[in-house]
């Protein structure tokens, strides 16, 4: 056998095990995992594209500003829009606004955690609490333990994970938040805290904020919103 031979024999002998071992798994588990890969890897590539034109139209604007006529833009970060999220919190909403069953006040305390992702989204943690909070609905004997702990813990604290879409509507600005997940502070509830956080998406987060950015005394009107890694950036024109 010569030498140069060998490593042809050896590969060879890789492939075969590798084919073979291939063979032992479930041809239908193998297509949906090839599906749910080329999904994901779909996802990304759709992410990235959006990124990149995102982030070349915004440089673009920095080198040239100005040249399709008179424009500036407002920048906004993480932490401005904290803070503009503070003005209007606490807000104190009917508990049934969050679940049909509920009775009692919700109060919504601080918006945290922000952070700027592709498509013009961002991300965010909802910070709440009940008040004198009840479940209305009927309960079997069984799970009546299980519904006190929750008017429990409902009233020492929940978290909400968000991811926020913004659109620019005129002179509007919306923002549409979906619930993530939701997370009770003292004690954690897996069907609980799935039920709140489907409950949330159905009715509290059902239609947009609207936010109209139009400046008193001036023409200019916005043009584009874009998010960008560190700032959503809203582009006025006259």
């Amino acid at each position: 056998m010569s030498a140069r031979s060998t490593p042809r024999r050896v590969l060879a002998a890789l492939l075969g095990a590798t084919l073979l071992g291939g063979c032992a798994v479930d041809p239908r588990v193998r297509v949906r995992r090839l599906e749910d890969e080329q999904r994901s890897l779909t996802l990304a590539v759709q992410a990235a594209d959006q990124s990149i034109q995102s982030a070349s139209t915004y440089a673009t604007e920095v080198r040239s500003p100005g040249q399709g006529g008179p424009t500036f833009s407002l920048y906004f970060t993480p932490a401005m829009l904290e803070q503009l999220s503070s003005q209007m919190l606490p807000y104190r909403a009917p508990a049934r606004d969050f679940h049909s069953k509920l009775a009692g006040e919700i109060i919504v305390e601080r918006l945290s955690g922000l952070r700027f992702i592709s498509r013009n989204r961002l991300m965010g943690t909802l910070h709440l609490r009940g008040v004198n909070v009840r479940y209305t609905g009927s309960v079997p004997g069984f799970a009546k333990k299980q519904v006190q702990d929750f008017q429990k813990a409902i009233a020492h604290g929940a978290v909400a994970d968000l991811e926020v879409q913004l659109t620019l509507d005129g002179n509007v600005v919306r923002a549409k938040a979906r619930a993530l997940a939701a997370r009770l502070v003292s004690k954690r509830d897996g069907t609980a805290e799935g039920m709140l956080r489907d409950e949330m998406n159905k009715r509290a987060l059902r239609s947009p904020l609207s936010f109209d950015m139009s400046i008193a005394g001036s023409s200019a009107a916005p043009r584009r919103l874009m998010v960008t890694g560190n700032h959503v950036v809203i582009t006025y024109a006259q």
